[in-house]
């Protein structure tokens, strides 16, 4: 899939449509755009659904993005209705069937409803390598034999979350990144407070582990915010959250 013309919900709504070629079945199109290329029918099936799930959540982030809109409630009523033949598009009943493409007044429609959206700013090959080279230090950890099991599960959780992010960054843009950093940054808390005690917590925050994790959140908070324009989420928090000293 290509990287949205417009980087808003309405614009990775529209070029997830453009990524669906209609005219042949959907069980032959979709597995593909998420990766999967076996020819085991329930492999095929699942990933067909998988795609059809992220087409659905980027449309209702579309919708809440639409009801936030800076228009009149009649601007938006009617630009809404106008969109209501598209959930025939997005939600087929017969995956063995072909894609209902969307008319050209649906399309039109989108790029003016994309208009009243903000815009997040475009990724670059520098954000996406600067989060790889964070997940290649999140792995260098998991290969340390002295750590426990439970931080060893915890790394693999967040490499898990950060790669899937990256992955999905065309389809979910920097809002993907963000609420994926949120869960690292649940994951990190409640790692700090299944320590037994103070001492416990001490060593934890203390080892190369825990400040590889740090830098990890901090790299990924700090690409998050750009894209989205937000004060970052560990600014005057870190200690509160995951046993860190405030950030300067």
């Amino acid at each position: 899939m290509k990287q949205p013309d417009i980087q808003n919900s309405a614009g990775r709504l529209l070029a997830l449509l453009a990524s669906m070629p209609s005219g042949r079945a959907l069980l032959e199109v979709l597995p593909p755009l998420v990766g999967v290329t076996s020819k085991n029918s329930q492999e095929r099936q699942q990933a067909a659904l998988r795609f059809l799930m992220e087409l659905h959540k980027v449309y209702l982030e579309f919708c809440d993005d639409m009801l936030n809109a800076r228009i009149s409630d009649q601007q938006r009523e009617m630009m809404l209705n106008g969109l209501e033949s598209l959930r025939e598009t997005l939600y087929p009943f017969d995956l063995n069937g072909g894609l209902r493409p969307p008319t050209e007044a649906e399309i039109s429609l989108l790029k003016v409803c994309a208009t009243f959206i903000d815009q997040e700013s475009p990724i670059t090959e520098d954000d996406i390598e600067c989060i790889r080279r964070s997940i290649t230090e999140l792995r260098s950890q998991v290969d340390d034999s002295t750590i426990s099991p439970t931080l060893r599960k915890a790394l693999l959780e967040l490499i898990r979350l950060s790669e899937d992010a990256i992955a999905r960054f065309t389809i979910h843009g920097a809002r993907g990144l963000r609420r994926a950093f949120k869960e690292m940054l649940a994951d990190a808390a409640e790692l700090y407070g299944m320590a037994d005690s103070a001492t416990e917590r001490s060593k934890l925050t203390s080892s190369t582990t825990w400040a590889v994790i740090v830098k990890h959140l901090r790299t990924f908070d700090a690409v998050a915010s750009k894209l989205l324009k937000y004060q970052t989420l560990l600014e005057g928090a870190s200690q509160l959250l995951i046993g860190g000293p405030p950030m300067p």
